[in-house]
C-alpha cells in the first residue's frame, strides 16, 4: 500500500500513524472510559498494550491519527480497511475513536469528510461500509448524518457485555457522497 498522505482540514489534521510516537499519544487518548463504551474495546493498562494494538492495525488498516490543530494534540484516529473487490465493487470499511472531550463539535465529521474524499476520489473505492450497535444512538446518528444508509440490523454476541446485542450495518456509496458533497 502506497504511503498516505497527510489530509488537512480547518480544525483537524489527519496524518499517518507513527508507531512509535503514536504509541504514546493513542495511550492517553485510549484512556479515555467514555470511548469505550459503545465498542469492544477496553481501558489499556499499558504503553505497551497499545503498541501490540497498533501493529495489528498496520497490517490490516490505513490509519491516521486525528490531530486538533490548534493543539497539535492528537485526539482520536482513523481506521479505512485496505479496499478488496466485493461483487465487482471496490468497498473499504470505516472506522474511527475519538476522545469524547471532542464529540458533537465538528471534529470527526470533518475527520470523515477528510478520509471520504481520500477513500472516493484517490482510492476509487465505489462504497465504504461501517456498523454500529443499534443502542448507540450519537453514533447511529453520526453515520447517517454523513449519508451512510442503514442496510441491514442484526443480533450479535458482545463480548464486554457478555450479552447478545443488535448491530446496525450502514453502506455509504461513492454517488450517495458524491451527491452530498458541498
Amino acid at each position: 500500500m502506497a504511503k498516505l498522505p497527510i489530509l488537512e482540514g480547518h480544525i483537524i489534521r489527519l496524518r499517518p500513524m507513527e508507531i512509535e510516537k503514536d504509541k504514546y499519544n493513542y495511550y492517553d487518548v485510549s484512556l479515555d472510559e467514555k470511548m469505550h463504551n459503545w465498542t469492544g474495546n477496553t481501558v489499556p493498562k499499558t504503553v505497551d498494550e497499545i503498541e501490540a494494538l497498533l501493529r495489528v492495525y498496520e497490517k490490516v488498516l490505513n490509519v491516521w491519527m486525528i490531530e486538533e490543530k490548534a493543539s497539535n494534540k492528537v485526539i482520536g484516529m482513523m481506521r479505512l480497511s485496505f479496499p478488496e473487490v466485493h461483487n465487482g465493487e471496490l468497498v473499504a470499511g470505516d472506522s474511527q475513536r475519538l476522545h469524547s472531550n471532542y464529540w458533537r463539535k465538528g471534529h470527526m465529521k470533518e475527520a470523515r469528510q477528510l478520509m471520504y474524499h481520500y477513500a472516493f476520489d484517490t482510492l476509487g473505492v465505489d462504497m465504504l461500509i461501517a456498523d454500529a450497535l443499534k443502542d448507540n444512538i450519537n453514533s447511529c446518528k453520526s453515520l447517517e448524518s454523513v449519508g451512510y444508509e442503514l442496510y441491514n440490523t442484526k443480533e450479535e454476541f458482545f463480548e464486554k457485555k457478555g450479552e447478545n446485542l443488535m448491530k446496525h450495518f450502514y453502506k455509504l456509496t461513492k454517488e450517495k457522497w458524491l451527491s452530498l458533497k458541498v
